[in-house]
């Protein structure tokens, strides 16, 4: 099993990395204290012997974090469990800046002063610093970018495909609140309107084929697939887990679900991760 470590200054962003490595498949556990890892690794391995990897945040909040930590790490070399530390840091206004949007104090700051704790954990951590394999600044990141940077850092790691979310609606019930993306299909010839397909649907072949021979739908249709391939990418990058299409028309009965059913269709092969859902139809 191959073991991370995230640790580094506090407020230089160890949660937000954790929540990155997890979100790739990762298990991953924080403020694990260096007695317990040993003791953690052998019990993962019994009760997950398939598991690739285990992340595990640390800091100095625990007392003898910055005097057990080396020793700890000889252990595991000399075990061959393969190890890589990650040391997070910030500048002083940067760190200062956090601290002081969330006002919270530091754990190492006797009189109260941010500053001084900083400045503390700093020489405190200094030794693990020079152990680390990877030393991420975050300075002047936000949280997408530190996404990023952290699978540029470790392209080895395994990647989970974003979640592509298919979803047609009717605006008489209003728009859905989680979709990312909203596509207007009113403007397109209604099949409500012809007899024979009013109780049909549009996962119905006579209401696709009905719509097909319109040729607004089929641009329609070519325009959000090519969109998706487009921005597919793109979003995967910026590491999200989910990202909701959403297509709507009057009721939510015929074209939409045409269009989710086929665009569907079109991307299965593709796109891994990919689900077709249908609020109206639902309930």
């Amino acid at each position: 099993m191959e073991l991370i470590v995230v640790t580094g200054l506090s407020g230089a962003g160890r949660h937000a990395v954790l929540g990155a490595l997890e979100d790739t498949g990762c298990t991953a556990l924080d403020n694990v204290p260096p007695r317990l890892l040993e003791p953690l690794l052998e019990l993962e391995s019994k009760l997950q012997p398939g598991r690739d990897r285990l992340v595990v945040g640390m800091d100095s909040r625990h007392p003898d974090f910055a005097a057990e930590f080396g020793p700890l790490l000889e252990r595991l070399q000399a075990e061959n469990i393969p190890v890589q530390v990650v040391f997070l840091e910030a500048d002083d206004e940067a760190l200062l800046r956090r601290y002081s949007e969330t006002r919270r104090p530091h754990h190492l700051a006797l009189l109260g002063s941010a500053g001084e704790g900083i400045r503390r954990e700093r020489e405190l951590l200094a030794p693990i610093r020079a152990m680390a394999t990877t030393i991420l600044d975050t300075s002047h990141l936000n949280l997408s970018e530190l996404r990023q940077r952290v699978a540029t850092l470790m392209p080895a790691l395994p990647t989970r495909n974003t979640a592509v979310r298919l979803l047609s609606f009717g605006f008489k019930r209003g728009v859905p609140a989680d979709a990312d993306v909203i596509l207007d299909a009113r403007f397109l010839p209604n099949p409500y309107y012809v007899e024979a397909l009013k109780p049909l649907t549009g996962r119905d072949w006579a209401v696709q084929e009905y719509l097909l021979e319109s040729p607004e739908f089929r641009e329609f249709l070519d325009r959000a697939e090519s969109w998706l391939r487009w921005s597919l990418p793109l979003v995967q990058q910026e590491g999200r887990a989910y990202h909701t299409l959403a297509i709507g028309c009057t009721g939510g009965q015929h074209r939409s679900v045409a269009l989710v059913e086929m665009l569907g269709q079109r991307l299965r092969r593709e796109v891994a991760a990919l689900v077709i859902r249908h609020r109206e139809l639902e309930g």
